[in-house]
């Protein structure tokens, strides 16, 4: 890869991750709209892979958690981004290169899942958006929030596609 196309490329994810710290902002701003400006910030950084690879979709996602911890005022949400949206745009890259539909599925519910029952364990304070009943009865609450994150996978998915399909990145 020549030197060009390598300044390019950092050059896009830096943008990238001005972007994504951009929308956590929001959302810290918007207490209604948290999740959703987290998980849009994760797409962000999913077109950082889509541009350069994984190692500059890695850098994206660290650079925008180490700065939306310094910088964005609700810390949950950075949090959430770091642990949950911003991890998953990479794990996501790296199941679906199996091809193997029903195994795929199966790896990103256990993410979330995993992930979740972290969060809702070890940092209810990250939640608290969520009523602290339903962070202590996890078991009730994990299979919304599977089904939901299989509607928000397959959104990403289309986004993704939609997005490297029009803007040609």
């Amino acid at each position: 890869m020549e030197k060009q196309d390598k300044t390019r490329r950092l050059t896009f994810c830096a943008i990238m991750t001005a972007l994504g710290v951009l929308l956590l902002m929001m959302g810290s701003m918007m207490p209604g709209m948290r999740v959703a400006f987290t998980a849009i910030a994760g797409v962000v950084a999913a077109l950082a892979v889509v541009q350069g690879n994984l190692a500059y979709g890695l850098l994206t996602v660290v650079a925008t958690a180490i700065l939306s911890a310094l910088i964005v005022p609700a810390k949950e949400i950075a949090l959430l981004y770091a642990t949950f949206f911003g991890p998953y745009t990479l794990v996501k890259n790296l199941i679906e290169r199996l091809h193997k539909l029903p195994l795929e599925w199966v790896l990103k519910l256990l993410f979330c899942g995993i992930v979740a029952m972290l969060l809702f364990t070890f940092a209810d304070s990250v939640l608290a958006m969520v009523p602290a009943v339903l962070a202590s009865h996890i078991w009730l609450f994990l299979p919304v929030v599977l089904v939901v994150f299989a509607a928000y996978d397959i959104v990403f998915s289309k986004l993704i596609a939609y997005l490297f399909q029009r803007l040609h990145i």
